[in-house]
Formats: structure tokens, C-alpha cells, sequence
């Protein structure tokens, strides 16, 4: 079962929001001491995204001091590995006496079954995935031995990680969640396997460049009406340059434009086969909701792909 939720201290006020936080921090994670830096209030935002076995978070709060305690972590018999992901400013981290200090863009992960100590600073902000022990120490070999460390990825793909679960928190649960799940640990293993490899680099750029293809071409399918899709647009939607854009495609063996041509004639064409009399269709409506930019140039396309004019087409059924 998956669910969304989001918890905020807004309109909260003294020492009220430092209670209503812990409580919301306790239902997003598990039981944990807060301690404000502020000592008259905490302001604080939660959203989360939760499934049997994993949750994906983002935090932003006033500055603050989290414990998990030795107490809580037997009572609550939860064995998780958490991984954080500072986005705006560094966090620092205690556990099994090691200490570290994590920048944005980097990540650190502890093991939820011990106790540990973050201090947070003022207007901090993370992405947090939490999992079940049991689906990753099975797939990395020593994972227990890199609690309480930060060294120990491939920095290259700690960003894909960190948008992966922003875009995460954007959706609703559905039928789709356990292929999410699948996705995440794949790209947090990948993470984790790629550390120590000196001549990775080719293989994190095809794994990074075909999921983008991918998304990218998903995209396109989506937004084939949109007469304003253009690369540039498709870049800053997935926070990519145009440039890296054109890569992926070329690495691929096509074009952002032929791609883009090639799911709007197939649309066209599967809209002109499902429709009634060939006499009757609007080829003109037709070329609209399919994202030409007009007739004549869908019409000079179609011919041009499929070898007759729209308007010989055959409809199913004739």
C-alpha cells in the first residue's frame, strides 16, 4: 500500500510546533528526539511519499538537532537504511562514533536500527529515502559497513537520485508504485556499486542517457498537441542542458525533431484508421490536435511517411 502525506508547523506556535514536529517527523520516520535551536518554536514542512517498504521524503526546517536514541531504536525494532540528501546547506552526522559533514549534492546514509545524532542548520533542506534492510542487503555486499560514512558513491549520480525523489513526491499513489520502488533501489545500487570504479564514466552516462531518452520520448508522447514543444523546452523541464539533450538523442540515433515528427504522424495515423468514412474526417482537425502547424505541412509529412495522402488512408473496417 502506498500513501502521500504532507505535515507542516505552520500556524503552529511556541513550544506547540516543536511537539507537532517531532510528532510529524515520527510519523514520516520513526521515533526521534528534536531539539530546536530556536527554543521558542521549530518551523518545519514534511512531504512524503510511503510504501510497505520504502519512503521517500523532503524536509525544510528552522535549524535543529535530531537523535534517534538507543531506547527508541530497540523499542521500535525498525531496521531501515536511511539515505539524506542535503539539497541546500551541509548536515553533520554522528553514529558508531564516526562524525562527517555532508555538503549539497552529496549524501550520507545511517542505519536506523542505531542510535545517531544530525544537526540540521537554519533553512535546511533534504531528500530522504528510507528502506526496508532486507531489499538492499541482499544486492550490496557490505552495505552495513558503510552506515555512518559519506565517501561511498559515485558522486556522478548522487543529482539523478536526488531528482528522482523529487519527481517521486510529485505523483499519487498507483498501480505503478512497485515499479517505482524497483527503480529507486536500482538507482541506489548502481550508486553504491559504481564507487570504486575507476573507468565508469561510459557506463553512468548510458544508464543517465537512456532513462532520459526515455522520459524525454515519454514526454513528447504526452505533449504531442503542444505547438510550443520544442527542445529547449523539454530541457528545462528535465533540468538538463539543450546541448546534453541533443547528446542523448544523437547517442540514440535520432533527433529530438524526428522524434518528435515521427509520434505525431503515428497519432495522426492511428487517429485517421479509428475514424469513420475517409470522406467525412477533418484532416484539418486532425493536424491540429496532432501538433502540426498546419494542413498542408502534415499533409506533405504523412505522404512523405506513409507513401499515400491522409485523405487515402483506409480506415479499419473498409
Amino acid at each position: 500500500m502506498t500513501q502521500s502525506n504532507s505535515y507542516s508547523t505552520a500556524g503552529i506556535d511556541g513550544q506547540r510546533s516543536i511537539e507537532a514536529w517531532r510528532q510529524a517527523m515520527a510519523e514520516v520516520y520513526y521515533r526521534l528526539d528534536i531539539q530546536s535551536t530556536h527554543s521558542d518554536r521549530l518551523r518545519g514542512e514534511l512531504i512524503d511519499w510511503q510504501s510497505d517498504i520504502m519512503g521517500v521524503s523532503n524536509f525544510r526546517a528552522d535549524a535543529q538537532r535530531v537523535i534517534r536514541r538507543k531506547e527508541a531504536a530497540k523499542a521500535d525494532k525498525t531496521e531501515d537504511f536511511v539515505f539524506l540528501f542535503p539539497t541546500r546547506h551541509a548536515m553533520r552526522f554522528q553514529q558508531r562514533g564516526r562524525e562527517g559533514l555532508v555538503l549539497p549534492g552529496s549524501v550520507f546514509l545511517v542505519n536506523a536500527a542505531e542510535a545517531y545524532v544530525i544537526d540540521v542548520p537554519d533553512a535546511s533542506e533534504n531528500i530522504t529515502i528510507k528502506i526496508d534492510r532486507e531489499r538492499l542487503a541482499g544486492r550490496v555486499a557490505g552495505i552495513d559497513d558503510l552506515c555512518a560514512t559519506a565517501d561511498f558513491t559515485n558522486p556522478l549520480l548522487v543529482p539523478a537520485i536526488t531528482t528522482l525523489g523529487e519527481q517521486v513526491l510529485k505523483m499519487q499513489p498507483s498501480e505503478h508504485s512497485a515499479r517505482i520502488e524497483d527503480c529507486i533501489i536500482d538507482m541506489l545500487c548502481l550508486m553504491i556499486e559504481c564507487r570504486d570504479q575507476r573507468d565508469n564514466g561510459a557506463l553512468i552516462r548510458e544508464t543517465l542517457g537512456t532513462s532520459l531518452f526515455n522520459r524525454i520520448s515519454a514526454n513528447i508522447r504526452r505533449n504531442l498537441a503542444d505547438h510550443a514543444l520544442t527542445p529547449e523546452r523539454a530541457a528545462a523541464e528535465h533540468r538538463i542542458s539543450v546541448r546534453y539533450l541533443h547528446k542523448i538523442f544523437q547517442y540514440h540515433g535520432t533527433t529530438f525533431g524526428q522524434v518528435l515528427q515521427e509520434e505525431r504522424l503515428q497519432q495522426a495515423h492511428l487517429i485517421i484508421l479509428s475514424s469513420g468514412h475517409r470522406r467525412t474526417i477533418n484532416l484539418g482537425e486532425v493536424a491540429y490536435r496532432c501538433g502540426f502547424a498546419s494542413q498542408s505541412h502534415f499533409s506533405v509529412s504523412y505522404k512523405k511517411r506513409f507513401g499515400i495522402p491522409p485523405r487515402m488512408t483506409r480506415p479499419a473496417g473498409e
